[in-house]
């Protein structure tokens, strides 16, 4: 069974549209504003749990369907 990555938000760039993922596994995955499925970009702070799709962009590790953690979820 495939385990869908889970990290924290560390860097949020609303100007230009695009945040930064710790990953569990420690590297920094890099997320457009669109990638985020359930909550308001905007609204998103720095340490907020999430899970997400891993793909390869043209900058590196790029995540997609970027999801919020619900207040239950232990890291």
């Amino acid at each position: 069974m495939h385990r869908i990555p889970h990290g924290q938000t560390t860097g949020l760039f609303p100007q230009d549209d695009y945040g930064m993922i710790a990953s569990a596994d420690g590297r920094e995955i890099y997320f457009y504003l669109n990638s985020l499925l359930n909550a308001d970009f905007n609204k998103l702070q720095a340490g907020t749990s999430v899970c997400f799709v891993e793909e390869m962009g043209e900058k590196g590790p790029q995540a997609s369907s970027v999801r919020v953690e619900g207040e239950h979820h232990a890291a």
